[in-house]
């Protein structure tokens, strides 16, 4: 963490908009200005865009400013702590701790080669890329409210891209994953609970060379955060956007996390906590409702 912010303190800052400033280093800085990094940047702020369009409301409210932190190719490893189970040694992103005090309390990291690759030129940005750009994007949302447990944050993070802004219907190759995937193969959250504390969340994947939606236990993240949506929705007679508002401000007024957050949620969507706990059953039934909506 010191060595980021020893490199952020070092950076030069450039504004994107009104909404989005980079920092880089000097050496970056010059790609930037030479509008190496636009065609990335372009895309950015319109998955950016699309998330403020859902109009959270945040705790304390006030303006903020997301800051995107772009770091060398040769040594993002260090400087985002990116994990060694998801390292693949060809740069990565992920968010960060922000230094800024004007901006969110984490920014989006991520080394330069993920905008622009010297012999392919402009990154190009397919489906893959832009939900999990917004997945990314996602987590700097939610961590203003929450970020105990990763069965959450990775289930909010999918939850907005594919259900809050749809993307789960024209996502086709991964709904077809989801169509195809075994019951057998969905983790309760009793599992995702012991995969963290064992340093296995996220381990394993439908198919290594996609991006972590593809993941068994970030699938079934968003399937049971999914599902507390729906829940909600029913129960208040709301819709999914004001849902996802209501479930952000359940989890921020609270300081519990596993199995004492699990009987909190369980308690405010009048659950069994042990079935939440331990079943699947809202998993499997949104698992279905995907499949099901052709």
């Amino acid at each position: 963490m010191n060595e980021l912010k020893n490199y952020i303190e070092e950076a030069e800052l450039r504004e994107l908009n009104n909404n989005i400033r980079i920092k880089l280093s000097k050496n970056l800085a010059k790609k930037y200005d030479e509008g190496l990094y636009n065609n990335y940047l372009l895309n950015l702020e319109k998955c950016y865009q699309m998330l403020m369009d859902l109009n959270i409301k945040f705790p304390q409210e006030k303006e903020r400013i997301l800051y995107i932190y772009i770091v060398p190719d040769d040594s993002y490893s260090n400087l985002l702590n990116i994990p060694k189970l998801f390292d693949k040694g060809t740069g990565g992103g992920k968010p960060v701790r922000c230094f800024e005090s004007d901006g969110y309390k984490w920014a989006y990291g991520l080394s330069q080669n993920i905008l622009y690759d010297e012999e392919k030129e402009f990154k190009k940005i397919n489906v893959y890329k832009a939900e999990n750009l917004i997945h990314e994007l996602s987590h700097i949302i939610h961590n203003e409210f929450f970020s105990k447990n990763s069965f959450i944050n990775e289930g909010i993070a999918e939850v907005i891209p594919l259900y809050i802004l749809n993307l789960e219907e024209t996502f086709k190759n991964y709904k077809d994953t989801l169509k195809n995937l075994d019951e057998e193969k969905i983790y309760s959250v009793k599992q995702l609970i012991n995969q963290e504390k064992n340093g296995d969340f996220g381990s394993i994947s439908l198919d290594e060379n996609k991006t972590c939606s593809y993941r068994l236990s970030y699938i079934s993240s968003f399937l049971f955060v999914r599902g507390c949506l729906k829940l909600l929705e029913k129960k208040l007679n709301i819709d999914k956007k004001e849902a996802l508002q209501k479930f952000l401000e359940m989890l921020e007024k609270i300081d519990y996390k596993d199995e004492e957050l699990v009987n909190f949620i369980a308690e405010e969507l009048s659950m069994d906590s042990e079935t939440l706990l331990t079943k699947k059953n809202i998993q499997i039934e949104n698992l279905d409702s995907i499949k099901n909506n052709t």
